[in-house]
C-alpha cells in the first residue's frame, strides 16, 4: 500500500524491486578500538588499581574512615571514565546499525533501533539538500552534506551524515524522484497555478517566501551560497532563504528559469 511503512524486511524487498545499492552507517574500526577504547580500557584499570591500592594501605594504618577518603576520588575518576566509554560505545555502536537500501521501486531506512520504513518512489513529493562546513580555527577542514526526504504522507526524515556515501544515494534519490514532480510542476506552472517548494512558492505574481511576495521584476538573479539560495533584487538588496527548508531547489531554479525568464 503506498505511503505505509514496511516493518518485513523481505515484503520490502519483493515490493520495491531489484537493489540499487545498500549504505550503511560508519563501523566501529580497528583504529578506533586501538587509539580510543583501548588506552581508556587501560586507564580506567589503572585508575581501578590505584584507588584499590590506597584502600588497602590506608586501610591497614589507619582504619576504614581513611581508606575511604584516599580511594574515593580514584573510584569515581574509574566511573567517569567508564560510562564516557560506555556512551561513546553506544553512539558508535547506533551510528553502525543505521542502514539505507535504495531499490528500483523505492527505499527502505532502518534506524539504530533496527525499525525499518520503506518508501515507494511515487510515495515522496523532494528532497531538500544542505550542507554544514566543520570549521578549525577559521578554515574548513570538512564538509557534512543535509538531507531531509519528504514524504507525501507522514512525517519528513533526515537521512543521516554518518552515512558513507551520502552524495551517491541522494543522486539515486533524485533520478528517480525529480522526474515524477517534474511534470506536474510544469503544469501548475503553464496553468498558472502556484508551485510550492517547501517554504517558496513561485506563481505568475512571483516568488514567495516566509517574509511575503517579491514580484519577478524586482528580482534580478537566483543564487545558491553556502547552504542558501539568496534572492538578489534589482536596488541590489538580497533575500536569504536556508536551502534545507526548500523541497527540490533544483527545480525551483529550473522552474524559474524555464516559465518565468
Amino acid at each position: 500500500m503506498a505511503g505505509c511503512c514496511q516493518v518485513k524486511e523481505a515484503s520490502s524487498k519483493s515490493a520495491l524491486g531489484a537493489l540499487l545499492g545498500t549504505f550503511r552507517g560508519y563501523p566501529i574500526d580497528a583504529s578506533t578500538w586501538i587509539f580510543f577504547f583501548l588506552p581508556g580500557a587501560i586507564l580506567f584499570v589503572l585508575l581501578m588499581l590505584t584507588g584499590s591500592y590506597l584502600a588497602v594501605i590506608s586501610f591497614q594504618h589507619h582504619g576504614p574512615a581513611l581508606a575511604i577518603y584516599r580511594s574515593q576520588a580514584w573510584f569515581l575518576l574509574a566511573g567517569l571514565l567508564f560510562l564516557i566509554l560506555a556512551a561513546y560505545l553506544t553512539y558508535r555502536m547506533a551510528i553502525s546499525r543505521q542502514r539505507i537500501r535504495a531499490f528500483e521501486n523505492g527505499l527502505e531506512l532502518r534506524d539504530f533501533f533496527f525499525r525499518t520504513r520503506s518508501f515507494r518512489w511515487t510515495d515522496l513529493s523532494g528532497i531538500s539538500l544542505s550542507a554544514t562546513r566543520l570549521t578549525l580555527f577559521g578554515k574548513a577542514v570538512s564538509t557534512r552534506p543535509i538531507c531531509k526526504v519528504f514524504p507525501k504522507r507522514g512525517k519528513t526524515t533526515e537521512l543521516s551524515s554518518k552515512i558513507p556515501g551520502l552524495p551517491e544515494l541522494i543522486q539515486i534519490i533524485k533520478t528517480h524522484v525529480y522526474p515524477l514532480i517534474w511534470p506536474g510542476i510544469k503544469s501548475d506552472v503553464r496553468a498558472g497555478r502556484a508551485a510550492s517548494f517547501g517554504t517558496i512558492t513561485i506563481s505568475n505574481e512571483g516568488l514567495s517566501t516566509s517574509k511575503g511576495l517579491i514580484p519577478w521584476e524586482k528580482i534580478a538573479r537566483l543564487n545558491t551560497v553556502s547552504g542558501f539560495l539568496v534572492v538578489e533584487l534589482h536596488d541590489d538588496s538580497t533575500r536569504k532563504v536556508a536551502a534545507i527548508d526548500i523541497v527540490n531547489l533544483e527545480l525551483l531554479l529550473e522552474a524559474v528559469e524555464w516559465g518565468f525568464k
